[in-house]
């Protein structure tokens, strides 16, 4: 690990440490109203969820719920900045600001953490396997700060090995029996994991998934959950997915929505 690396997970520990937990949003529910848009997503038929939605922001230009709406897609499919820009401007078109806190809320976690997570050259870090089987490894991350006065812990077994999961789920389990962090934490590092050896590449160019080779599969997030479309119709939670591919190799960028696999 290099010191880059372990400065952000330092960082990353004290910052979750500091951050109050967030509520998440169930998968597929919104508080917008119900579009066909919506039902097609629902069915796993992204590209027509995905014209559906543009479609009926552009026959009402200014209606704030098919703007909302696209803008929620937006950000569940990686692209938070211009998601969340639409779901503002919904706002000043009359979208009622309850549902706009509630549909901004988790991309402001992401945000955040995409602006820390940077890195100058990529960083490998040993991870091991998963306690829960919806996580998709474990992460060493520091332990809780000490309070002043006492005795510093510097012991490798301070270290908190947390699991990762697919879900924005804040620092409302980091330091308990059964450590926890979201994959938000490192998602802007497009994270790649060599599953023999349990090693995990924190990539320094957040467009590196482009030019890996291997299968790719889109990619839909939101609070909840990350999942993937296996075939048109059928899409499954990530570490479902994950573990009927068994990969030997996979890298997951949520930046761009893609899972590339080999």
């Amino acid at each position: 690990m290099t010191r880059s690396s372990r400065r952000i997970l330092v960082a990353a520990g004290f910052a979750l440490a500091m951050t109050p937990a967030r509520v998440p949003a169930q998968w597929g529910r919104s508080p917008l109203p119900r579009s066909r848009a919506d039902v097609l997503l629902d069915a796993g038929l992204w590209p027509q969820a995905e014209e559906a939605y543009y479609a009926q922001s552009r026959l009402r230009p200014r209606a704030p719920a098919p703007r909302a709406a696209l803008g929620r897609y937006l950000a569940m499919k990686g692209a938070v900045l211009p998601g969340t820009v639409l779901i503002e401007e919904a706002l000043k078109f009359g979208l009622d600001s309850s549902v706009a806190r509630a549909l901004l809320a988790p991309w402001r976690s992401v945000t955040e953490w995409r602006t820390i997570a940077t890195l100058k050259a990529d960083s490998v870090v040993s991870v091991r396997p998963p306690r829960d089987s919806t996580a998709l490894f474990r992460l060493p991350l520091p332990p809780r700060p000490v309070a002043a006065g006492d005795a510093p812990r510097t012991s490798y077994r301070d270290t908190v090995w947390a699991d990762v999961v697919p879900r924005i789920i804040g620092s409302d389990s980091l330091y308990t029996r059964s450590p926890r962090v979201g994959i938000e934490l490192i998602e802007a590092l497009v994270p790649s994991l060599d599953t023999a050896t349990m090693r995990l590449t924190l990539h320094a160019d957040a467009r590196s998934a482009s030019r890996a080779t291997g299968q790719r599969y889109p990619l839909l997030r939101d609070a909840k959950d990350v999942r993937v479309l296996m075939t048109a119709g059928r899409a499954l939670s990530l570490a479902a997915a994950l573990r009927e591919l068994s990969p030997r190799w996979w890298q997951l960028d949520l930046v761009h929505g893609v899972l590339v696999v080999r």
